[in-house]
């Protein structure tokens, strides 16, 4: 039986700062990947030209645009000769053994599709940043161990509901037999769609707590580190494609049943928007997503194909993650145990009629 090949992609856009650590430990792995494509989002910082100059042997694919990673992952994927495929953003730094250990969890179980390496946060890696999550009903993420050290950090005892999409290694069969990550989410919530398709199939999704990488400074005016500001870019995306994932990857049964608590979270989420002076991007995602609505529903039919998991296994109603400082003492903790009990109250209730 012949050894897997395995393609690494590296996701970049403006991140010539970024690229040669990145790099540097991807071809520092031991064995290395048999092919490494930097697939560039028409980048104007230098980024193609640092590639092209340092590292002769990395094929390089300008996208011409920058239409997102979703885009940029697709683009990759496509030209990967591999049987399995390495996708990490250019901020990720691979730790020495960390593509060993991920294709050795990948090879232990013929059903796992795809294995999630444990990020460790570039300003304090004793911090767990991402170690992949769960799907929960409400279309969010439930992250693990997020922001908690990594010494007191838990190991999973079998697969895990959800990959984080930053470093992550994956069957190039199943990634293509899901059609990939839906580029009209762009960005955010692409994790929760492309692992909500995988396990709908039957697919499963591992962590590997032995495949290290630093994640060293994350998407400017997206992502959020500790106690940072939370952007309003956040807001708007988070307002548009978390109904965008609703609508094309749950039953519409499941929908139905779960409305009530997806508006009432969606009323608290433009609370939270207010109070920071965000609700024109609010208000602005909302109108996205009503432009969107065809692309939904159009996205429905392929996503649902081939389907064989009901959504009642899937979907959780564990507590929701919160970036830390946003509702951890006062009047926002009690809301906030108030919600969870609310959550897990109601999906218990509607979820064995949940298609």
């Amino acid at each position: 039986m012949r050894a897997l090949v395995v393609s690494a992609i590296v996701v970049n856009w403006n991140g010539q700062a970024y690229l040669p650590a990145c790099l540097d430990a991807l071809l520092g792995q031991e064995p290395p990947p048999a092919e490494v494509i930097v697939v560039d989002n028409h980048s104007d910082d230098g980024s193609r030209e640092l590639v092209q100059s340092r590292y002769p042997n990395v094929r390089l694919i300008d996208t011409g645009r920058n239409a997102g990673p979703c885009h940029a992952r697709n683009v990759g994927v496509a030209a990967a000769t591999g049987d399995l495929c390495l996708l990490l953003d250019n901020d990720v730094v691979l730790h020495p053994g960390a593509l060993r250990a991920l294709g050795e969890t990948l090879a232990s179980d013929p059903r796992t599709a795809v294995v999630q390496a444990r990020s460790l946060c570039g300003d304090d890696p004793a911090v767990v940043h991402y170690d992949g999550g769960d799907l929960h009903f409400l279309g969010t993420l439930v992250l693990h161990n997020w922001y908690r050290r990594r010494s007191e950090a838990k190991d999973p005892t079998g697969p895990i509901g959800a990959t984080i999409a930053l470093c992550f290694l994956c069957r190039r069969q199943a990634y293509e037999q899901v059609g990939g990550f839906d580029e009209n989410l762009f960005i955010l919530y692409e994790d929760n769609e492309f692992s909500y398709k995988l396990r709908m199939r039957g697919h499963l999704v591992r962590l590997c707590p032995t495949a290290l990488c630093t994640h060293l400074a994350g998407t400017a005016g997206l992502s959020v580190r500790g106690e940072g500001r939370y952007p309003g870019r956040r807001t708007y995306l988070h307002s548009r494609n978390r109904w965008y994932v609703l609508i094309t990857c749950m039953r519409w049964r499941t929908l139905v049943l779960t409305v009530p608590a997806q508006l009432l979270y969606g009323v608290v989420y433009a609370l939270f928007g207010l109070k920071r002076g965000h609700l024109g991007e609010w208000l602005g995602g909302k109108w996205e997503l009503l432009k969107l609505l065809p692309k939904a529903v159009r996205a429905r039919g392929p996503a649902q194909r081939g389907r064989t998991v009901p959504d009642r296994d899937l979907l959780v109603a564990a507590p929701l993650t919160l970036n830390p400082g946003l509702a951890d003492q006062g009047a926002g903790a009690t809301l906030r145990r108030a919600l969870d009990t609310f959550f897990a109250v109601y999906w218990r209730v509607v979820r064995r009629l949940c298609g």
